[in-house]
């Protein structure tokens, strides 16, 4: 009978090769990106709760939700194909203020709620950050890709921290992946 932790084990492995899944198909773009994105997210979902990384716990249901959003935005073909394009400077100004705010409000209701969370300020930091991120990637904004960039360096010493390297390790891919998706993005911007 497998013990707890092969059983963890086996779900982070199942996490991982799904949500790398999601990102190369989403480099392309391929709408197939969302189904098995979805799928990992839910995965994380019980591996951050474990590590009470609630930000994080709380961020994959939201993911859930913007990916079906953006699923259902890329399949659509009712209309055309939104191009990917940029955000203008007053809406990355707006967007940023709205990071901000969200952040701290979301971390001062993170530290009433669970005081027992690990690494509250950099865990609601970097789940606020991805939220941003994947809202401009649904909207085929090129900028998502760069606060991928900025959040992937984060996680990955928070999830050495908590011991899921190979989480730490995907997220390392996820860098690289990030690197591709913004030179193959920007390229393709209108």
């Amino acid at each position: 009978m497998p013990t707890t932790i092969s059983i963890a084990l086996l779900v982070e492995i199942a996490a991982v090769v799904l949500s790398l899944a999601g990102v190369l198909l989403a480099i392309k773009p391929y709408t197939a990106n969302w189904p098995a994105a979805m799928a990992g997210t839910l995965l994380y979902a019980w591996i951050f709760y474990d590590c009470r990384l609630y930000s994080d716990m709380v961020l994959q249901f939201i993911f859930v939700g913007v990916q079906a959003y953006g699923w259902w935005q890329w399949s659509d073909k009712t209309s055309r194909e939104i191009p990917i394009s940029s955000c203008t400077a007053r809406r990355r100004v707006l967007e940023g203020v709205v990071f901000l705010t969200g952040w701290y409000l979301w971390t001062r209701l993170l530290l009433m709620w669970a005081p027992n969370a690990t690494a509250p300020w950099l865990d609601s930091f970097t789940a606020s950050l991805s939220v941003w991120a994947i809202s401009l990637q649904a909207r085929r904004k090129w900028e998502n890709w760069i606060l991928w960039l900025l959040a992937d360096t984060i996680y990955i010493p928070l999830y050495i921290s908590v011991g899921k390297p190979l989480t730490a390790g995907l997220y390392a891919m996820f860098l690289v992946l990030a690197f591709m998706g913004l030179r193959s993005w920007y390229r393709q911007r209108v």
